[in-house]
């Protein structure tokens, strides 16, 4: 039609309740999909109207920054009519959620953080090192499965494990090298922290097993406002698909004592 706004945006699938609920955002991680929402879109459609992103189907966007990632995201927000929200990230996409956050503080009520990455550590940026140089001289699905076992090895992480390299098996090798070279830009993430709206509050979210992670997590979110944390027992990384039913009572109960205060 003329005249009608045009926007560069993500793909996306829509749950709505009820023009009183709000709204919810799911972000998922690198290599992930909506698909690893399964749980989660199942459990929350019934109080909460759902945006569940879907940010590898559309390989046209070839010059990724983290800035156009938000940009995005919010052109998608902007076309479904979504004035302010919960946001919900895994993993990698929990630091373009917060910078999302820095960059369009009036869109997010809060942050929830699964298998929060807050920095990148000694060991992850030797993982990062090794992404970003044998990118082109290996097939990036053993690079995908090499990191996956890195950071999910033991037996309980088996089907969360399977679950993310079998969705990254779809993701094609330019897709995954733009995403890779996007990572180093989320390193002023702790700036960021800083920088960040003290009335939005973050749930931090992770399994006890969470080697790679979870120690930055529990340093840093003793220095932040209006943060809580909650560990999940004998779960590693990807606590929303391993315990996926202890996850969603976490966040709830916090969406819930958030919309009372």
């Amino acid at each position: 039609m003329a005249g009608e706004e045009k926007f560069e945006m993500f793909s996306s699938e829509t749950h709505f309740k009820s023009d009183s609920a709000e709204w919810l955002v799911f972000v998922h991680g690198f290599g992930g999909s909506a698909r690893t929402w399964k749980k989660q879109t199942e459990f929350f459609s019934d109080y909460y109207n759902l945006l569940v992103l879907e940010m590898h189907s559309q390989p046209q966007f070839v010059d990724l920054s983290i800035n156009k990632v938000c940009r995005l995201i919010n052109d998608t927000l902007t076309y479904h009519g979504v004035e302010k929200a919960n946001f919900l990230g895994f993993s990698f996409s929990t630091l373009v959620c917060l910078r999302f956050a820095v960059l369009y503080p009036e869109k997010v009520n809060s942050l929830i953080m699964g298998g929060g990455i807050v920095k990148f550590n000694l060991r992850t940026n030797l993982l990062l090192y090794l992404a970003i140089t044998f990118k082109r001289w290996i097939n990036y699905m053993i690079l995908y499965r090499f990191f996956a076992y890195i950071i999910l090895p033991r037996k309980n992480h088996r089907r969360s494990r399977s679950i993310f390299v079998s969705e990254a098996e779809k993701l094609g090798y330019d897709e995954f090298c733009r995403w890779v070279d996007l990572i180093p830009q989320t390193k002023p993430s702790l700036r960021w922290l800083d920088e960040l709206d003290d009335k939005i509050g973050i749930l931090f979210v992770s399994g006890s097993e969470d080697h790679l992670f979870l120690k930055d997590t529990l340093k840093y979110s003793d220095k932040m406002k209006n943060t809580r944390v909650e560990i999940i027992e004998n779960c590693g990384h990807v606590c929303s698909i391993e315990q996926y039913s202890r996850f969603n009572d976490i966040v709830f109960d916090y969406l819930e004592s958030e919309n009372k205060n």
